[in-house]
């Protein structure tokens, strides 16, 4: 009956920690670039059941026979980020970038560097691309990118153009504009195992030590920057409900099935003393 409770308990806890991924989830569902958690269970080792009784023969004795295993509990063996692509919202923002595909921007933070599908950035007082936390966005040298204008031209492939204007003044006196486009550097991205992440934030990671970074080129068209768009966050805002609604209602029977064995220990105790 002891096992009972610790059973009890493990489910308790099991639930406690699935409502803590599932409630993360549905906070940042609005988070742009927020990658969902998913949570893998596993049962703790069982116990083998035997069933005690006399024994048959001239001597008294005991004899015991198995009937089979005896789970005792479950636990959270690990949490894993879910990588799929989010939904494409538009917003028309010169510096609104986002990933079509697999792979991460790599941003410079003061704790070192972090990876991230969270394209909203701005310029700061340097006129570096930094994103909404001040981590500096990085190009494929590893240098922060410099920008000193909103009129820029991402392209498909990475890179972002300068867009410059020419007056030029045309054979009727009049002055049209040339643009043309100045590279001002290539957005560095990388490619990363889900096994290999760590949570550094909301909606950026890091690697694990050993953890593989492999460069990659969106000109492949494996991937594609899209720029005036944003990702958002891989959270299906119904599933992750009714998923919390059906966590909630295990731990509420594991916590009765745990005062009911506690409740069923202390009448023991009571009688005991009695006799």
């Amino acid at each position: 009956m002891i096992r009972g409770l610790y059973t009890a308990a493990s489910g308790m806890l099991l639930g406690l920690r699935q409502q803590e991924v599932v409630a993360d989830n549905l906070a940042n569902s609005n988070t742009v670039g927020y990658k969902a958690d998913q949570s893998a269970q596993t049962a703790f080792a069982g116990v083998l059941a035997r069933r005690v009784g006399a024994s048959d023969g001239p001597m008294r004795g005991t004899t015991d026979q198995v009937i089979g295993m005896v789970g005792t509990g479950a636990f959270v063996q690990n949490v894993r980020t879910f990588l799929g692509q989010g939904s494409e919202r538009e917003t028309g923002a010169p510096l609104d970038v986002m990933l079509r595909g697999d792979g991460f921007f790599t941003v410079q933070t003061d704790e070192g560097l972090r990876y991230t599908r969270d394209g909203h950035w701005d310029r700061d007082d340097q006129e570096r691309l930094v994103t909404a936390d001040g981590g500096l966005v990085l190009d494929v040298q590893g240098n922060p990118i410099s920008v000193d204008t909103d009129h820029i031209r991402v392209k498909p492939d990475g890179r972002i153009m300068r867009l410059v204007s020419t007056p030029i003044e045309s054979a009727d006196g009049s002055t049209v504009l040339e643009v043309t486009e100045e590279e001002v550097a290539r957005l560095q991205v990388v490619t990363l195992g889900a096994d290999d992440l760590v949570r550094a934030g909301k909606s950026q990671f890091m690697v694990v030590p050993g953890g593989t970074v492999t460069p990659m080129d969106p000109a492949e068209g494996v991937t594609f920057v899209l720029q005036g768009s944003l990702e958002e966050a891989n959270v299906n805002v119904g599933q992750s409900a009714t998923q919390l609604y059906s966590v909630a209602r295990s731990y509420s029977s594991s916590q009765r099935v745990f005062s009911a064995i506690n409740d069923t220990l202390e009448s023991a105790v009571r009688e005991v003393g009695r006799v």
